[in-house]
């Protein structure tokens, strides 16, 4: 089955600074400001970038944009959006009318952070050797399910909290990708929270390799 056409809606912001730790009160104030959104299983939203000045702050910069990831057939139930002032964390942040972009593919694709939800849960005390073990084997197992053939890499333990809880994943790459697993890994992603930033695949900031064209 092909899958749905999805594309990345860029809302520029304009505010001045943001927590680091913001994806959970992030998707409560987009699910506060447009109804229907809590609990959609097909949104992803992206975390807002800006410029760390204090460990735990980023600075919202001119540039910084809200991206989130819909198949192109929701894009109008995005769209109030537009013109609404989020509260996230304290924050207020102005949303701009979005610009349109399609997904495209890359060899290389990077995700800021993958939560798996681990088979028997994480011991105590914490195993990191342990964890990162059966982490990668579960997002091989996720890779498999949805038909992606890529050299995956762990690229170091981040975290995200959720209702006074912090769960901890990892940044991943995958690389070696032809055009249809490339698009087919930003459509699907790898794990949970999506809807928080979580697992959801952009082109590596570096691309050393071109994309592998499907076979004749």
């Amino acid at each position: 089955m092909t899958d749905p056409i999805h594309v990345d809606l860029a809302f520029p912001i304009r505010g001045k600074t943001l927590r680091r730790d913001h994806g959970h009160a992030l998707y409560g104030a987009i699910s506060r400001a447009v109804v229907g959104l809590h609990g959609a299983d097909w949104l992803a939203v992206q975390n807002i970038p800006g410029r760390l000045t204090e460990p735990e702050v980023l600075t919202i910069e001119p540039q910084s944009v809200l991206r989130v990831r819909v198949p192109a057939d929701r894009i109008a139930s995005l769209l109030p959006l537009a013109g609404a002032t989020l509260e996230v964390l304290g924050a207020a942040l102005k949303v701009g009318a979005p610009q349109v972009d399609s997904l495209k593919p890359a060899a290389a694709l990077d995700a800021h952070l993958v939560v798996i939800k681990l088979t028997a849960g994480v011991g105590k005390p914490f195993d990191r050797a342990a964890f990162d073990e059966r982490f990668a084997a579960e997002a091989q197992r996720q890779l498999a399910r949805i038909g992606v053939v890529g050299e995956m890499s762990l690229r170091g333990r981040r975290s995200i909290t959720v209702g006074g809880r912090r769960i901890i994943g990892h940044a991943v790459r995958v690389v070696g990708l032809s055009v249809e697993h490339s698009l087919a890994l930003q459509v699907h992603g790898l794990g949970g929270k999506r809807t928080m930033g979580c697992g959801i695949f952009r082109h590596a900031r570096w691309q050393a390799q071109a994309v592998v064209e499907p076979a004749a």
